[in-house]
C-alpha cells in the first residue's frame, strides 16, 4: 500500500496557521481567496474557509467564537471575502 499524506488526511488536523497558508497557496493561483464550497483539490480548506466566515460573523455578533481579531486582521490583509453571498467562488 502506498503511504500518502494529503489535503484529505484526517489522521492530523491542520492547525488555523497551516490553513492561511493554504488559503495563501490558493490565493496564488487563483488571484482570489473565494474557495468554492466544492473544491475537489482540498474539501477541508474549502470547509475551513467556511468555518472563518461563520466564525467571523459569530464574533461581530458578540459570540463566543474561535475566531480572534488577530486571525481576523490577517484575513482582512489578504483580502478574504467574509460574505461570499454575491459571486460564489470559481477557480
Amino acid at each position: 500500500l502506498e503511504n500518502r499524506t494529503g489535503p484529505h488526511d484526517k489522521t492530523k488536523a491542520k492547525s488555523w496557521s497551516e490553513r492561511f497558508q493554504d488559503l495563501l497557496e490558493f490565493k496564488r493561483t487563483y488571484g482570489h481567496t473565494r474557495v468554492p464550497h466544492e473544491y475537489q483539490p482540498d474539501l477541508m480548506l474549502a470547509d475551513w474557509v467556511r468555518n472563518q466566515r461563520r466564525d467571523y460573523k459569530k464574533m461581530k455578533d458578540g459570540n463566543k467564537t474561535q475566531m480572534t481579531p488577530e486571525k481576523a486582521l490577517k484575513l482582512f490583509d489578504i483580502d478574504f471575502v467574509f460574505n461570499n453571498t454575491c459571486g460564489r467562488g470559481k477557480t
